[in-house]
């Protein structure tokens, strides 16, 4: 049996946004002359706001390791369930994330405050938004002052039972790649987002009319390429460190295939050879 979103649950969302609202806004006008003293308050608001919405869960999450810091030319990735990835790990260290553009809300946030510490957006369905977020991303990591940079190299939401192959992106930089493992308990709830099923608003109440979420992340040993080693063998190996942490299932599928339906002639071919086999198997057995 669900327990039915609390009042508290929603007068603590409620009181978070009025608090981060009423402070951040002023504070990204006033303070435009003074981008240090500006980013670290935008920062600590970032962080708060996050921790609001893990509160309004209930959840229970364990940090192994020690908390990222920021330097240059290094690159924080992490296996992908949901969304509250970000939130999860920003809760503690306010990070600039490479995600996908949300339409709605979640878009609005985007381009507003989450810009505001460095966030990069792109559209998948734009191959020249994949130029432009690689000079950002170079841009980005050359400077010891901007927030530490992470990525979701799976490039989807996968269940958490399994991770699909890295995209080679953050691996062909010439710089410090940290890994982070996110393993989620479905004791409560299930934290995967499918996003082909549910918006992330009706993910977020799912997750409020939860017991709780519970979840540990590790902070890996940070790696580096081995000499001739190419950037798929790098994501192959940081892979398999986060999935050995995470107790998940190394796969070696695309994660973007769902994003994406097969041609009519590959499904009949697929059909027609699957029709010969059993047929062959049919005749074997007839023979006799």
């Amino acid at each position: 049996m669900k327990p039915p979103v609390q009042l508290w649950m929603v007068i603590l969302l409620a009181v978070g946004w009025v608090v981060f609202l009423g402070l951040f806004i002023p504070l990204h006008h006033v303070l435009k002359g003074y981008d240090e003293i500006r980013q670290k308050l935008e920062r600590g608001l970032v962080e708060f706001m996050c921790s609001v919405f893990v509160a309004s869960w209930t959840a229970v999450v364990r940090y192994h390791g020690p908390r990222p810091s920021r330097r240059s030319r290094q690159v924080y990735v992490a296996n992908h369930t949901s969304m509250i990835d970000f939130i999860i790990l920003e809760q503690m260290t306010a990070f600039a994330v490479i995600m996908q553009k949300h339409p709605g809300w979640v878009g609005l946030l985007q381009t507003t405050i989450l810009e505001s510490v460095g966030c990069i957006w792109f559209n998948r369905t734009e191959a020249k938004d994949r130029e432009i977020v690689s000079r950002k991303i170079k841009q980005h990591i050359e400077d010891p002052n901007n927030n530490p940079l992470l990525i979701f190299p799976e490039g989807t939401c996968v269940n958490n039972e399994y991770t699909v192959m890295f995209k080679k992106g953050a691996f062909e930089l010439g710089c410090t790649v940290c890994p982070i493992a996110i393993k989620y308990n479905k004791i409560f709830v299930d934290a995967f987002w499918n996003s082909k099923k549910q918006s992330f608003t009706m993910h977020l109440v799912r997750l409020m009319t939860s017991w709780a979420v519970v979840c540990d992340v590790w902070y890996l040993e940070p790696q580096t390429s081995r000499p001739s080693e190419t950037p798929i063998e790098f994501a192959e190996r940081v892979r398999s460190l986060i999935a050995k942490r995470a107790g998940i299932k190394k796969v070696p599928w695309d994660g973007y295939l769902k994003y994406y339906k097969p041609s009519p002639k590959l499904t009949e071919k697929k059909q027609q050879k699957f029709a010969e086999s059993i047929l062959c198997r049919m005749e074997g057995k007839w023979s006799f």
